[in-house]
């Protein structure tokens, strides 16, 4: 039932992502939530100003986790991933990404979420026979802009540059723009630091450690390993009947998702620290939609998201009435 409502072209759902979200918070009050890693907030340039009030940092999550669900299903329906409106891309980002975050932890994370889904906006806007100087900065401002947020998203440079030469080959000038827009916000960050302090600023990077997830994070690990299986098969299904403008952006998210899920795992295992990990999301609420839309996965598609939904909204008293050490 939840499934139908979401898949169809019925906008009014989108009032229900507010009950979803409580769904999580409601759960995380009588548990707790926890995150991957050594490095339990983000690291960020922006010192966070939330630990201090700790509903403050709570309603911001909820209300960043929500902007960015609107924002994401805007993209896809926007790009005609479908061939008509669907709404379940803002519901698969809020499950998925339950996976990543805690209530009760001040996090810029999902800011940088932000900035990536806006910057992937613009990288599908660029046309192959036309001229994308414009779009090539532009996205690299708007991915160069989370790293405000999140400072492992540097890693973000060389995978944005082979999205790029995907797109329109091997163009130096766009490929130079592209850089000089994601070097941009934090040229501008150094410059007034050192005007104002007549320094430069040290900059919060993970420290290097080998980091080994307990049981219950070898769960949530194999259920996102389960995702991704889950969507390269729905992105299989999808493909039979695309047409070159829609194989092109998948093959943007699929590259995306494969350089992503190699840079995730080894800051996670080497730096104990998940953010880039986390941006799996988003090609993941784009592909299971397929999973979920194709006749071929059948009911098996279903059955996961269900099972998925389940743990994700009880892994908070999971992990409390298992005694796990974090």
């Amino acid at each position: 039932m939840v499934i139908r409502l979401f898949l169809d072209n019925r906008v009014w759902v989108l009032l229900l992502l507010p009950a979803v979200l409580s769904l999580y918070l409601v759960s995380f009050l009588f548990g707790f939530d926890d995150i991957y890693g050594l490095n339990k907030a983000t690291i960020s340039i922006i010192e966070p100003f939330l630990h201090q009030s700790p509903s403050a940092h709570i309603l911001a999550h909820f209300l960043m986790l929500l902007i960015n669900a609107l924002a994401l299903n805007w993209i896809f329906n926007s790009y005609e991933f479908l061939e008509k409106n669907t709404y379940i891309i803002s519901l698969l980002y809020l499950i998925f990404t339950s996976f990543f975050h805690n209530w009760g932890d001040p996090s810029w994370l999902f800011v940088a979420h932000l900035c990536s889904i806006f910057g992937f906006g613009v990288l599908f806007s660029i046309k192959p026979q036309q001229n994308a100087k414009k779009q090539a900065f532009n996205a690299g401002f708007l991915f160069g802009l989370s790293l405000f947020f999140e400072t492992s998203f540097v890693l973000l440079l060389p995978v944005l540059l082979v999205l790029l030469m995907i797109l329109r080959g091997g163009q130096i000038r766009e490929l130079l723009l592209l850089i000089i827009g994601y070097s941009m916000p934090f040229g501008f960050y150094m410059s007034l630091y050192f005007l104002a302090n007549h320094t430069f600023p040290d900059f919060p990077l993970p420290v290097s450690s080998f980091y080994k997830p307990n049981w219950f994070e070898t769960i949530c690990l194999a259920i996102v390993v389960a995702l991704f299986g889950f969507s390269l098969l729905g992105l299989r299904a999808r493909l039979g009947k695309a047409s070159l403008r829609l194989k092109k952006q998948t093959q943007i998210l699929t590259v995306f998702m494969f350089l992503c899920a190699a840079l995730g795992l080894a800051t996670l295992f080497f730096w104990g620290q998940a953010a880039l990990l986390s941006l799996l999301v988003l090609p993941f609420s784009f592909y299971f939609a397929y999973a979920l839309l194709s006749s071929s996965l059948g009911i098996s598609s279903h059955l996961f998201f269900y099972l998925i939904f389940t743990f994700s909204v009880l892994k908070f008293a999971l992990a409390y009435y298992s005694n796990l050490d974090f």
